[in-house]
């Protein structure tokens, strides 16, 4: 894990029951790792999951239970009624299609992100010469590169939520930005929770994680556990 030390114990504890569609979402997991990665063929709810844990959608029932510094902190315990808002539960989330704003240039979406510029953010994603370009102007592999920034630039961030990161990306692009984030979780020690529907970025051999399974699509009934593998 290139010099990443396991904790412990956990820092999130997950348990949650959702229903999308034909599919029944059941999942309990822990996380220990500094780069867990879960990853499923499409519609087996992984995105879900990365919106529930951000607070953008309320599971039918479910509790997440975040561990920093020794003290426990409930962000959704549906027996009992607490819901924490998203912008109070510090877990960014990149999603997979750029959602950066058109009318902004790059140094705009980042200060939106993170209410102020970080020269380290800049230079470890190699953005100081997209500083004055919009959206419109980047390459996909540009914008992609804005975008991560920008969610990894939360302040006092517990979790970096990354949907398909790397989705659509050529290899020389791919392993750069895997090198930005592992060089801005070196030093901001900030864990990383990713999803992929492709089996091969998941076990790679890059470094970037240990992997889980989740589910099928459109099954009666699916069970995800989504633990860490060695």
């Amino acid at each position: 894990m290139r010099g990443r030390c396991l904790r412990d114990e956990p820092f999130l504890t997950v348990a949650l029951r959702h229903q999308i569609g034909r599919l029944a979402l059941e999942v309990a997991f822990e996380l220990r790792q500094p780069w867990t990665i879960l990853f499923g063929p499409s519609g087996s709810g992984k995105t879900t999951i990365l919106r529930v844990l951000a607070g953008l959608v309320t599971p039918l029932s479910g509790m997440i239970a975040a561990r920093d510094s020794g003290t426990t902190t409930t962000l959704l315990d549906t027996g009992a009624a607490v819901n924490v808002a998203a912008y109070m539960r510090r877990m960014p989330w990149a999603p997979q299609a750029s959602s950066l704003f058109p009318h902004l240039t790059v140094a705009g979406n980042l200060e939106y992100g993170g209410g102020r510029r970080e020269s380290e953010m800049e230079e470890a994603f190699e953005l100081r010469g997209l500083l004055g370009k919009y959206p419109s102007q980047l390459s996909g592999g540009e914008a992609q590169r804005v975008n991560l920034a920008r969610a990894a630039m939360c302040p006092e961030a517990r979790l970096l939520l990354l949907d398909e990161p790397f989705t659509g990306l050529d290899l020389r692009l791919r392993s750069s930005l895997v090198g930005h984030l592992l060089e801005w979780q070196r030093r901001t020690r900030v864990p990383i929770l990713s999803v992929t529907h492709d089996v091969v970025e998941a076990f790679d051999g890059d470094g970037i994680g240990h992997a889980s399974h989740i589910g099928r699509p459109a099954a009666p009934r699916t069970r995800g556990a989504a633990g860490q593998r060695s």
